[in-house]
């Protein structure tokens, strides 16, 4: 009679994999989401604010240099201070573009990822349950073989 615990065993294991499948789709429709939120709130928060700073921050350069009461035109210090901090400013902000790019790619590859494992999931299953049944068969035949050997149903 094991061949009833193989079968049991066996539909045990689909939903079993069904259920971690749908698990991790789950998570992958979250890592998905992630992405799409964050780089939302980088392009509509994150990024202007980075920008309003850098302009603050350069007025201020820009009013401190011509307190000073040196020049500020081409080829004079306080023009090319302002001019390499301008050059910096723009680097910061194409570094953050980046990072909020690769971010971006690392989430929806995280989504990616969870997706295929939900399917392995279910494929793992779906193969301990053929197993299952194989062996529910293999009893089937052995407690037939030994119920004709005995000329009697054996139980096993």
């Amino acid at each position: 009679m094991s061949f009833i615990g193989n079968l049991v065993a066996a539909q045990s294991a689909k939903v079993i994999g069904k259920y971690n499948q749908a698990l991790y789709s789950q998570q992958a429709a979250y890592a998905k989401q992630q992405s799409v939120m964050r780089e939302e709130v980088y392009d509509k928060w994150e990024r202007p604010k980075l920008l309003e700073d850098q302009q603050t921050y350069l007025s201020e350069l820009l009013v401190n240099s011509l307190n000073t009461g040196a020049e500020f035109r081409p080829g004079e210090t306080s023009y090319l201070v302002y001019l390499k901090n301008m050059q910096n400013l723009a680097s910061q902000v194409a570094i953050s573009d980046y990072n909020k790019e690769v971010e971006r790619i690392d989430l929806v590859n995280q989504s990616v990822l969870l997706q295929a494992k939900g399917v392995g999931e279910k494929l793992k299953g779906d193969v301990t349950a053929q197993t299952e049944y194989w062996k529910a068969g293999g009893s089937l035949l052995t407690m037939g073989y030994k119920s004709y050997d005995a000329g009697r149903l054996v139980i096993t």
